[in-house]
């Protein structure tokens, strides 16, 4: 009876071990903490000496790697949410990884010297600032302004939809230069042959970076409601085919170029933006970018307002751009233009105010410019050089002043569907304006043309101008 008491005893006690066994490894497969490989695997979360880098192989999250990486030369926790990373962060293809205030309890991460984030598989960034730091100095890294100085970067490479939210990036990204080649400018969304996409970056602040974003052959992207401001280089750049991307309700400041897509960037939606102080462009649509809209954006304050440059059949309407030193629309081709061709773009419905000179046509073709507003322009309300054509349509015009500037090809110009106009050579002077003091009734009188009727046309040679009034 004994011995058949001992056996059941062993039995029970080899079941209880199974089933906490089994218990054990269902709850490590539940909470994605399985760090321990076998022989053959990955281990979930790894760090490799030989390339400094902390390596995410299974769905898991930042209290995981901070529970896993024991090591404060490789993570250090400072307390109040705040970690020194100083290595890599790399997310494997196929991977989701959270970096989150709410679950994880991560405020601020600082990446230690020239350490990233490299996201293939997905990401959540949400509520976390991420800056780069100098453990020696106890600060962010600050940049020269030819990017030269190595500081950490995130970088999405073939990343399907990662997501930042309610974040803040900051002093991160040099030139691509200073990386060896390697895509480090800040907030790179890239893929070689398999490009990052879905990607969504909504309320969220970016500044004193290289490249606040920049993105090459990207698609399905949203960036909405964000803050830009003080980046060196660029603040928005997509880059390189990248499409399907809406760049919606941002607040992009004091920057040296506000929002720029260029070479081959297609379907893009520039909408409900305030681009203010940003040196010298607001929003450039660059080396054929096509089939892309800018509508409802606020311009203030930058050397030109809008530009259109080598890019074909793209809408720029109900924009309001204001306290432009240069010109507040700009439609250019240089003269070799190898990229594509500034032709067949529509403008409508935009309203400049206190700008140097209103639209510019520079060796573009076939632009159509119908209903805009322009106010107390300083030189022309419209001015073309280079051999440009444009049709204005549905306009009504104040004395508005039409000029070709320079000695190259004649321009053309047609105005129709505008009713009656009143076209004199020359410009009007203030005095003009004001009544025609001391001048003829002959001489004050321009030529009448009805153009709801047949469209009035005029080649321009150099130094050519007319005059426009609305009867």
């Amino acid at each position: 009876m004994t011995n058949l008491n001992k056996t059941s005893a062993a039995v029970s006690a080899v079941i209880l071990l199974f089933l906490l066994t089994e218990l054990i490894l269902l709850y490590q497969q539940l909470h994605h903490v399985t760090f321990v490989a076998e022989a053959g695997e990955l281990a979930c979360i790894e760090y490799g000496s030989g390339e400094n880098t902390i390596t995410i192989n299974c769905n898991s999250s930042f209290s995981d790697v901070a529970q896993t990486i024991n090591d404060t030369e490789i993570l250090a926790n400072l307390g109040n949410g705040e970690y020194i990373l100083d290595a890599n962060l790399e997310v494997a293809d196929g991977v989701s990884f959270a970096m989150t205030s709410n679950s994880d309890g991560l405020q601020y991460l600082k990446l230690a010297g020239e350490n990233g984030i490299i996201v293939y598989g997905k990401i959540l960034i949400d509520g976390v600032k991420i800056t780069s730091w100098d453990i020696a100095e106890e600060d962010v890294i600050q940049q020269d302004t030819d990017g030269a100085v190595t500081r950490g970067y995130v970088r999405f490479a073939g990343s399907e939809e990662a997501q930042i939210i309610n974040s803040e990036f900051g002093y991160l990204g040099a030139s691509s230069a200073s990386g060896g080649g390697l895509a480090r400018r800040g907030l790179d969304v890239v893929g070689m042959g398999d490009p990052s996409h879905d990607i969504v970056i909504r309320g969220s602040k970016f500044h004193d970076m290289w490249m606040a974003f920049y993105s090459n052959s990207a698609y399905n992207i949203v960036v909405d409601s964000n803050e830009y401001y003080n980046n060196i280089l660029y603040a928005l750049d997509p880059h390189t085919g990248t499409n399907n991307m809406s760049i919606t309700n941002n607040w992009v400041h004091h920057n040296p170029l506000g929002i720029i897509c260029s070479l081959d960037c297609y379907n893009i939606l520039i909408e409900g933006n305030r681009v203010e102080n940003n040196v010298n462009y607001g929003i450039f649509f660059s080396r054929n970018m096509h089939d892309s809209i800018a509508r409802n954006n606020y311009v203030y304050n930058s050397n030109i307002g809008i530009t259109v440059a080598e890019s074909p059949n793209n809408q720029i309407y109900s924009n309001t751009i204001e306290g432009i030193t240069s010109q507040g629309i700009r439609l250019f081709n240089p003269l070799l233009a190898d990229d594509g061709l500034t032709e067949g773009n529509f403008v409508y419905n935009n309203t400049i105010i206190n700008s140097e000179i209103g639209i510019e046509a520079v060796r573009s073709q076939d632009t159509v410019l119908e209903s805009n507003t322009l106010s107390n322009i300083q030189s022309s309300e419209y001015r073309l050089s280079g051999g440009s054509s444009i049709i204005i349509r549905g306009q009504h015009f104040e004395n508005d002043l039409i000029s070709q500037y320079g000695s190259g090809p004649d321009s053309q110009i047609e105005i129709v569907d505008s009713g009656i106009i009143e076209v004199r050579e020359g410009e009007i002077d203030e005095g003009d304006e004001a009544g025609g003091e001391g001048e003829s009734e002959e001489e004050g009188e321009g030529d009448s043309h009805n153009t709801d009727i047949e469209p009035y046309s005029m080649t321009f040679s150099s130094g050519d101008d007319i005059t426009v009034n609305s009867s």
